[in-house]
């Protein structure tokens, strides 16, 4: 009988029985998300070789009820999950030995104006120092207001342009030498990924389709910065509403171009229509959470064999370049731009994503053997009390999908170890004979 009992209990945990008894409701979940203003999210939890939970909760808008969210077809942009492409991109140039993380990152750059931090021009800023938030580059909101443009705008700028054009202003710069802090930015990986791109002599978005998506079987009508990818499936897309409408005139003065408009029929949100942002590989690639798990997965199992050659070349990618956080995180630990932190007691390894409208997280725990993504449209812009509402949400969430899976993998476990292979073997065997005669 405890044969029985434990082949049937690895089975239902196979095909996600077992989860009402540690995970609330759907309907408890999508009335804590309302409770918190966040009119949609996908869950998805992943082990190297199953997904082992999907499900979607609410609906793309707010003010409607016509296209609830589904975990394999609404599209998100998935916001600075997206500068972890970068990092796999370097890696696999690394792999590769045409670029070392450690050399002077001009050498690759091979612009007619060698690019210094303009305090410290004696001092060399390495690749490592660019996927880890340690150049020395601090914000410059006058340029970083200009980075969001409407629709696919963005395609007509030039990716070398605005990164230089960042780079060669003062303003951007802190008082730290590079090496000597951590200070998390867009035009860090929007740099990075300018270096790819002089490397392949291949546009950032062109290497990441070739290399990475295509490598791993997602199609361009599946993930795509641009929204004319997209231009078939436009009811997938999954937009940007604001639960505070006092912000109007705020958004409407720091970023006119974007079209930040009262929601129609609604006196409490505000509609954001479709962007991009210049720097774009920092923040736009745009996928569903069940494409985003393929890519989860392939982390799951260190990017081998279809994107990387080695497992070190992971650990390589995950080795913590300074102790010390960004001042407004200093719990986080920056790898190459994936990062480390402690949630609800659990070491975990990944990245968050967030702009206007949408707060996403995807980690997986630190053995990585499972992982967790949440794509929300769930806002913490203004970082006030709605915001940290919305972010304790999503953490609880994220926490109890943890708990859950890895409790029914170590019950699954112990059971194998209990009954031993010998058994298990033997009772597959009686099932077959049983059911043939």
């Amino acid at each position: 009988m405890l044969v029985i009992f434990c082949i049937l209990t690895f089975v239902a945990s196979k095909i996600y029985a077992g989860t009402e008894q540690c995970l609330p409701s759907k309907s408890s979940i999508e009335n804590e998300l309302h409770r918190v203003h966040i009119p949609g999210l996908a869950a998805i939890v992943v082990n190297a070789t199953d997904v082992l939970y999907s499900e979607g909760f609410g609906y793309h808008s707010p003010l409607s009820t016509q296209h609830p969210i589904d975990p394999s077809r609404s599209i998100f942009v998935i916001a600075s999950i997206s500068k972890t492409f970068v990092a796999l991109a370097a890696m696999q140039l690394v792999e590769s030995e045409v670029l070392n993380l450690d050399n002077d990152v001009n050498y690759y750059l091979k612009f007619p104006t060698r690019i210094i931090h303009p305090l410290f021009p004696n001092a060399t800023i390495t690749m490592r120092h660019i996927l880890s938030h340690s150049t020395g580059l601090g914000s410059n909101y006058e340029e970083d207001f200009q980075h969001g443009m409407p629709g696919d705008d963005f395609v007509k700028t030039n990716l070398t342009e605005v990164v230089l054009r960042y780079l060669t202003s003062s303003a951007s710069w802190l008082a730290k030498a590079p090496g000597d802090v951590t200070y998390y930015s867009n035009i860090n990986a929007a740099w990075g990924a300018l270096v790819v791109e002089r490397i392949s002599h291949l546009s950032f978005e062109r290497y990441v389709r070739l290399m990475i998506l295509d490598r791993l079987g997602i199609e361009w009508t599946e993930a795509s910065y641009r929204l004319a990818d997209f231009a078939s499936r436009r009811e997938d897309i999954v937009e940007h509403f604001l639960y505070n409408t006092s912000l109007l005139a705020t958004y409407q003065q720091i970023i006119p171009q974007l079209n930040v408009v009262q929601a129609a029929n609604s006196s409490d949100w505000l509609y954001l229509p479709p962007y991009g942002i210049s720097v774009y590989p920092a923040a736009m690639l745009r996928m569903s959470a069940y494409s985003l798990s393929i890519y989860l997965q392939s982390f799951l199992n260190n990017f081998t064999p279809r994107l990387l050659k080695k497992s070190s070349t992971v650990d390589e990618m995950l080795r913590i370049v300074r102790q010390e956080g960004p001042a407004d995180e200093p719990d986080v630990q920056y790898a190459l731009i994936w990062n480390w932190r402690t949630q609800k007691s659990r070491r975990l390894v990944g990245h968050r994503g967030w702009m206007p409208g949408i707060a996403h997280s995807m980690m997986t725990n630190a053995e990585r053997t499972l992982g967790v993504i949440l794509l929300s449209s769930g806002d913490i812009t203004w970082g006030d009390a709605l915001a940290q509402q919305v972010s304790s949400t999503l953490v609880n969430l994220m926490d109890q999908l943890f708990n859950c899976y890895e409790e029914l993998a170590l019950h699954s476990s112990t059971c194998f170890q209990t009954v031993g292979d010998f058994q298990i073997m033997a009772f597959v065997f009686l099932l077959y004979f049983f059911a043939k005669y």
